[in-house]
C-alpha cells in the first residue's frame, strides 16, 4: 500500500492532516536523488533546489503501528486521540465508521 493516498479509504487506517501553516523541520529526499532541507512555515508545497520539481505535501497519511523500530519513549508516551464528537456513543466513546461509508467534510 502506498504511503500517500489521495482521499483516504474508509476501510484503511489513515490520518488526515489539516495543514494550518504550522512550523515544520523537514528533510526531503527527491526522486532526482537530491537531499533538501526546509525549516519554516507554510510547507503546503516544496520545490527541489536541484531539479526544480514541485511537490505537494499530502493531507492523508498511512500510519504504521508502533513496534520495536519505534523509539521506546514514543511507544511508551503516545499522544492520546480524542473521539470525534460526530462519531461518539452516548457515553462519549468513539464509534467506528462502517466500511465503505465515505465522510463528507462540513
Amino acid at each position: 500500500m502506498p504511503d500517500f493516498i489521495d482521499e483516504g479509504s474508509p476501510e484503511e487506517t489513515h490520518a488526515f492532516i489539516q495543514w494550518k501553516g504550522t512550523d515544520v523541520c523537514m528533510d526531503f529526499h527527491c526522486e532526482c536523488g537530491a537531499h533538501n532541507h526546509f525549516d519554516g512555515y507554510f510547507a503546503y508545497t516544496v520545490k527541489c533546489q536541484h531539479c526544480g520539481a514541485v511537490w505537494e505535501m499530502p493531507h492523508y497519511l498511512k500510519p504504521r503501528k508502533a513496534d520495536q523500530r519505534t523509539y521506546e519513549y514514543w511507544r511508551e508516551n503516545p499522544q492520546k486521540l480524542e473521539p470525534d464528537e460526530d462519531h461518539c456513543d452516548a457515553e462519549g466513546s468513539a464509534l467506528p465508521v462502517p466500511n465503505g461509508v465515505r465522510e463528507t467534510g462540513g
